[in-house]
């Protein structure tokens, strides 16, 4: 018996619209620990610790290395400070 394994259009839709989303902080960072502490709920990000080798070699490909942190990026989109870095989450949060 031969079976077919079938990906819906619906979900090869669904997969290409994913956003990436990737929050790029440090340790001892107080506006970090502050976007941290109120992250919402129910969104898939990875927060990215640019202390660490990898984390800083992400920071490069993004060209990040010359800003201050927190820094947020969606897709490819650079957001910075801490109340825009909040506000775009909570917008992506509530599906904006």
């Amino acid at each position: 018996m031969v079976r077919a394994n079938f990906i819906s259009s619906s979900f090869l839709h669904a997969l290409s619209e994913m956003t990436e989303i990737i929050l790029f902080t440090k340790p001892d960072c107080q506006k970090c620990d502050y976007i941290k502490a109120r992250l919402p709920d129910g969104l898939d990000m990875r927060i990215v610790n640019t202390s660490e080798a990898e984390g800083l070699a992400e920071a490069a490909y993004y060209e990040l290395l010359d800003r201050n942190l927190p820094i947020l990026v969606v897709d490819d989109e650079v957001f910075e400070g801490a109340i825009i870095i909040l506000n775009k989450l909570k917008g992506l949060a509530e599906g904006q």
